[in-house]
C-alpha cells in the first residue's frame, strides 16, 4: 500500500557437515543460533544487505549460489552437498509514523532449498562425499520426524472418558536445519513445500519417501499472525536515523563547516 514504507534485508546461510556458513561473506566464522524472548531463533554473525531492488536479490542469490558446496556423484554431476536457507527480512510502517511508540510490522521469507536424500549405494560415495551425504540424511530424518510428531494426533484418557491431546517433545535442537526452521513450523507461519521425485524405477525409495514426506507435511496445522515491533526497536527507524544524520553531515560539509558540528549545538 502507498501509506506505509518498507525496508528488506537479505541474508543468505549455508548448513554444510551440521555447519553453517554465510553464503555472502565466506570469511565469516562466527555464525550462530541464538534463541531469545524478543525475537525467538534467531542467527548472528550472519551478513544482511538491504535491498531496494529484485535486481539486487538476484545479484545476491547468484553471489550466494558461487559460494555454495557442491560435488559429483555416480547419481548427479552436480549434486548439491548442503542446505541453503535466503531470507528475506521485511519491515513497514505508516509512513507518518513519527512518535515512539508506533508499531511496525515484521516478517520474514524463507526460501529453503534441501539437499535431497542419498542413498551411498547408488551414489557410489566414499570418504568427503560419504560424510556429506550422512550429514544430509540425518537432517532430513530429523525433520520428517518433527513434521511426524506434529501432525500425529495422539490423546490419552484421564480417566472421565474425556480424551486430552498429548503434548510431545520435538526435538528442534537434533539438527542445525531443524533448529532454523522452529519459528515455521512451529506455527505462526504459512508454508509451501515443493518436493521433486524421480521416475527411475533405481529411486524408487527415495521417490516413495519423498511422497510419505509430502503427505505429512500437508496435514501441518498454521495459524500465521501479523508480528509487530514498537517502533524504536524497529530497523526502519534505526536506518532513518542514519539517513537523516548523513545529510545533515552532508549539509555541514557543502556549508564548510566540520561535521557533526549541528548536533554539538543542539546538545
Amino acid at each position: 500500500p502507498g501509506d506505509r514504507e518498507y525496508l528488506f534485508q537479505v541474508s543468505y546461510l549455508e548448513i554444510y557437515n551440521e555447519q553453517m556458513n554465510d553464503l555472502l561473506s565466506p570469511a565469516s566464522t562466527n555464525v550462530k543460533i541464538v534463541t531469545d524472548k524478543r525475537d525467538g531463533v534467531n542467527v548472528i554473525g550472519v551478513k544482511s544487505e538491504v535491498v531496494i531492488s529484485p535486481q539486487q536479490v538476484y545479484a545476491l542469490i547468484s553471489s550466494g549460489e558461487a559460494q555454495r558446496h557442491v560435488g559429483s556423484t555416480d547419481a548427479n554431476l552436480s549434486s548439491s552437498r548442503s542446505h541453503t536457507i535466503f531470507r528475506m527480512k521485511i519491515e513497514s510502517r505508516k509512513r507518518d509514523g513519527n512518535g515512539l511508540n508506533v508499531r511496525s510490522r515484521v516478517s520474514t521469507l524463507s526460501l529453503v532449498d534441501l539437499a535431497g536424500s542419498e542413498s551411498a549405494k547408488l551414489s557410489n560415495t566414499s570418504g568427503d562425499r560419504q560424510v556429506e551425504g550422512s550429514f544430509i540424511n540425518k537432517s532430513l530424518l530429523t525433520l520428517s520426524h518433527i513434521i511426524y510428531k506434529l501432525t500425529e494426533d495422539v490423546k490419552i484418557n484421564r480417566g472421565d472418558g474425556v480424551l486430552d491431546p498429548v503434548k510431545q517433545h520435538l526435538p528442534f535442537r537434533d539438527s542445525k536445519l531443524t533448529r532454523l526452521l522452529q519459528p515455521s513450523l512451529g506455527g505462526n507461519a504459512q508454508v509451501a513445500i515443493i518436493c521433486t521425485i524421480s521416475p527411475a524405477i533405481a529411486n524408487f525409495e527415495e521417490t516413495k519417501n519423498t511422497l510419505k514426506f509430502a503427505s505429512r507435511a500437508k496435514k501441518m496445522k498454521n495459524v500465521a499472525k501479523v508480528n509487530t515491533v514498537i517502533d524504536q526497536n524497529s530497523l526502519l527507524r534505526k536506518y532513518r536515523k542514519e539517513i537523516s544524520n548523513l545529510r545533515i553531515q552532508l549539509r555541514e560539509i557543502r556549508e564548510g563547516k566540520q561535521p557533526g558540528h549541528e548536533q554539538q549545538l543542539k546538545s
